[in-house]
């Protein structure tokens, strides 16, 4: 398990701090994150780079079709898990050891958090973003209606409960830009089955088991309630930061654009770890690494830019701009969130799980998202019962040919 160690701005350790604001050579940093722009454009006037955003189901296309021709951007991000396995594989990208070497030399990153940009021993990433998912609140929404951080799963759906009765929208979740549809079966599976949550992962169970139709249960239910926002709206941040819902299960990477939307993080801004279903089972969280890699064939000038995001200039930088955090030791918490996050997770002894979009595998990933998206677009019983047995038609095919 990685916990972020996180201490006050220290100085030196900035060896690797390359000033290249302007090179001869062009560097292109492909991207499908486009609401991180204010970060990506602070952090390219210090490391000299052209920061290009894709949407997500053209980015992959893009990189998958890139790599496999040779022509593929300097610099790119991409998931840890399986998908780096995968492009590891491909040989389109380059080892980074020796970046990783000086940067933990340097006190700039812990050694624990290579192992989550690592394929088979060796590390083929620099981290752009470490994020815990946890349920972000409204406090003033919490504090007007009598609302404390539920500690249990009762407390959790009696919050619902009165949330409701208020006329207040629980919780926000929509299947914007495609790929958020996985979110809450994520959640559900681990908040009611971890050891099933990683099965699924390899193979070992069923989509259509009765773990996961139990996890479909809960969420049918919270459905019918009506404890969801509109599937449907594509401002999933604006509609939280504007008051729309009261909690908001996301990765911290979210809360920079939740302040650009208006909310005041600082001081509105509250965090839970969401509870088990079972309060005898451990804490658990999903931790999400988002990877920066460098192309196999990069230039100088490529290298140079990548190796800025090993720098206590960068983390700064990146969370000052975006309210990110990308493990760098040296940097303070960008906002009180961080901090609570970590000083729960330490507290609880939380063991962090491998967020679903990186540990299924890839090949079938669209599909499966597709099916869950179909849910939250209409979340009955039926609806559960077709994705269940679609998703288990994909999982079975897959593994049957591994």
């Amino acid at each position: 398990m990685f916990i972020p160690r996180l201490k006050s701005l220290a100085i030196g350790a900035l060896a690797l701090c390359v000033a290249v604001p302007a090179m001869a050579q062009q560097v292109t940093l492909a991207h499908d994150k486009a609401f991180w722009d204010p970060g990506w454009t602070a952090t390219a006037a210090e490391a000299g780079f052209t920061p290009t955003a894709y949407p997500t189901d053209q980015f992959v296309g893009f990189i998958q079709s890139s790599v496999a021709a040779g022509t593929q951007p300097g610099l790119f991000t991409w998931w840890t898990g399986r998908a780096l396995d995968d492009l590891a594989a491909s040989g389109g990208i380059a080892p980074v050891d020796e970046i990783w070497d000086k940067a933990i030399a340097d006190g700039q990153f812990p050694e624990g958090l290579r192992a989550l940009f690592s394929v088979d021993g060796k590390a083929y990433a620099l981290p752009v973003n470490v994020a815990r998912w946890v349920v972000l609140y409204n406090k003033d929404t919490f504090a007007k209606n009598g609302l404390s951080e539920p500690k249990t799963w009762e407390e959790f759906e009696a919050a619902m409960a009165t949330l409701k009765a208020a006329g207040i929208t629980p919780i926000n979740a929509t299947v914007q830009d495609g790929w958020r549809g996985f979110i809450w079966f994520q959640e559900l599976m681990l908040r009611t089955n971890p050891d099933a949550y990683n099965a699924l992962h390899s193979g070992e169970l069923a989509y259509d088991s009765p773990e996961v139709k139990a996890a479909f249960d809960i969420w049918t239910d919270w459905a019918s309630k009506g404890y969801f926002s509109d599937p449907r709206s594509t401002t999933e941040a604006p509609d939280f930061a504007g008051g729309n819902a009261a909690m908001y299960l996301m990765g911290e990477w979210v809360i920079g654009g939740l302040k650009e939307a208006g909310m005041d993080v600082d001081n509105n801004l509250g965090v839970f770890l969401m509870p088990n279903r079972d309060p005898a089972m451990a804490s658990t969280l999903i931790v999400e690494g988002g990877p920066l890699v460098l192309s196999a064939k990069a230039t100088e000038a490529d290298r140079a830019a990548f190796e800025y995001w090993a720098t206590e200039k960068a983390a700064n930088t990146w969370a000052k701009s975006m309210q990110l955090f990308n493990g760098n030791l040296n940097v303070a918490p960008p906002n009180p969130v961080f901090g609570e996050v970590t000083a729960a997770m330490s507290e609880k002894d939380t063991v962090a799980y491998q967020r679903w979009w990186e540990a299924v595998p890839t090949e079938i990933r669209g599909d499966l998202v597709a099916e869950l998206s179909s849910f939250v677009l209409n979340p009955t019983a039926d609806q559960a019962a077709q994705a269940m047995a679609n998703m288990q038609a994909l999982n079975a095919d897959y593994w049957a040919n591994r």
